[in-house]
């Protein structure tokens, strides 16, 4: 008997041990764990915002103000009409230098009379375009903008010998055509335009003709505002072309980052995506969960080195999926 209660005081006393035991922690984080951000630079939503025609107000108005910002606008030209030809010489020069983008919108605005007329149109652009960038490779990815308002009886060719050729040029069409005035009718409807963008952390866009003359015109005023709103909020929205957010939603979409390696002293990374290299070639930012007692760290990738400050145990960086290993190791702060 005596043994028997020896033995459950024994038990009874094991059983208080274990339950003044504090509880273990859940583990850390994994040193090495790579996220790829949904958007550049961890952004938390993207806006385009594109100009159709060649309309001269974009030279007058539109660019000085995008340029006074540091924004990027995306302009559809139809370098065989009048509005470009007269202003030629500042699309071919003035509006690459100040770091805009030019797209395809067709040679004339015309039409589309058969597929063979219809690549002859873009073609054309797409080798004006090639002209006003000649330190940029070929054959890479332009941006597409059909032309509106061209008669039916002009525009004879499907949908699918459209995209067939398009694929064929290396031209992505974009999102259909949203903007002011047709769509918003007033500068407060353009800024919400934004606000959903932000809201769903999604892309957002606004497309315009005339900004403060020409034609379809949107107020001067408005798109100040539009730009205002922007610059506001410059820290949550990338605001960039079309293709830029093209290529970084397909190379993400299709993107794998794998740890190879990873220790106190260095971690090693490869970022793979089943995109074509040769016309999918945009950096993907990646968020690296490194040691603890990291406060910075040097970022090696081929001959490219960088180095990144350590925020909430993470390291943020662009990187170039199919590229060289991505290489991580502490760097003074």
């Amino acid at each position: 008997m005596k043994t028997l209660s020896t033995l459950l005081m024994a038990l009874g006393l094991a059983g208080a041990t274990q339950a003044a035991a504090p509880a273990r922690e859940a583990p850390g984080p994994e040193t090495g764990a790579t996220t790829i951000l949904k958007w550049k630079d961890g952004k938390q939503a993207v806006f385009l915002l594109e100009f159709d025609d060649s309309c001269e107000s974009h030279i007058k108005n539109a660019i000085p103000e995008l340029k006074k910002r540091g924004m990027v606008g995306t302009f559809y030209i139809n370098p065989g009409n009048g509005p470009f030809k007269n202003k030629q010489r500042a699309w071919e020069t003035e509006v690459p230098a100040a770091g805009m983008e030019l797209a395809n919108h067709t040679f004339t605005h015309s039409h589309a009379l058969d597929v063979a007329d219809f690549e002859r149109e873009l073609q054309q652009c797409t080798d004006e375009i090639n002209k006003c960038y000649p330190d940029r490779k070929t054959p890479r990815l332009i941006s597409y903008g059909q032309p509106g308002g061209v008669k039916k009886e002009k525009w004879l060719i499907t949908k699918d010998e459209t995209m067939a050729t398009l694929a064929k040029l290396n031209l992505i069409d974009r999102p259909p055509f949203w903007g002011p005035p047709l769509h918003q009718k007033s500068a407060a409807e353009c800024l919400k335009t934004i606000d959903q963008a932000l809201a769903k952390g999604e892309m957002g866009h606004l497309d315009f003709h005339g900004v403060g003359g020409d034609w379809l015109v949107t107020p001067l005023d408005w798109f100040r505002a539009i730009l205002d709103k922007l610059e506001a909020h410059r820290e949550q929205i990338w605001v960039t072309d079309p293709i830029s957010w093209h290529k970084y939603l397909t190379e993400r979409k299709a993107a794998t980052a794998k740890v190879l390696a990873a220790d106190a002293k260095q971690i090693r990374l490869q970022l793979t995506s089943a995109t074509d290299p040769a016309l999918y070639d945009l950096p993907l930012t990646l968020a690296t969960r490194v040691p603890a007692n990291w406060k910075a760290c040097t970022v090696m990738q081929g001959a490219t080195k960088t180095k990144v400050q350590v925020a909430g145990g993470l390291a943020r960086y662009p990187a170039l999926p199919g590229a060289a290993e991505i290489i991580l190791q502490p760097a003074a702060d």
